[in-house]
């Protein structure tokens, strides 16, 4: 048995970013998550099984005495990569693009299949759209 047999309810992932405002705008336009909760240091945002804690920077706490959630993405370096699996990446790509968003470049098509994109969020944070 494991301990989080009938225990897990979901998994989310969270992000460290500038500005709750902007970062919740981007996901939301570009992506259409929805925000479900929210106060002045943190938003989740959602869409289907997909929950995003978005959060500003936090000092060391008691709960987790010697690390700090800062934003530490570099021009050419990231930590994050978030990946949205389409069914057809070149759509999406040509869609997005409508909306606004900036692409790194066009979509690939990888030697192990299907195609791939990647853009930035406002935080440097790497969003992949895939298709496999």
């Amino acid at each position: 048995m494991h301990p989080f047999d009938g225990q897990l309810q979901r998994v989310s992932t969270m992000l460290v970013v500038a500005d709750l405002t902007v970062s919740a705008g981007f996901y939301q336009q570009f992506f259409g998550l929805a925000a479900i909760e929210s106060n002045d240091h943190i938003v989740l945002l959602n869409r289907d099984s997909f929950f995003l804690y978005i959060v500003t920077r936090s000092p060391p706490t008691p709960d987790k005495p010697s690390v700090t959630l800062d934003v530490l993405n570099a021009p050419t370096a990231t930590s994050v990569n978030i990946v949205f699996r389409v069914s057809d990446c070149r759509s999406t790509f040509e869609q997005l693009q409508l909306l606004g968003l900036s692409f790194l470049a066009p979509p690939h098509n990888p030697t192990w299949g299907g195609w791939r994109c990647f853009a930035r969020d406002p935080d440097g944070y790497l969003i992949e759209i895939e298709e496999l």
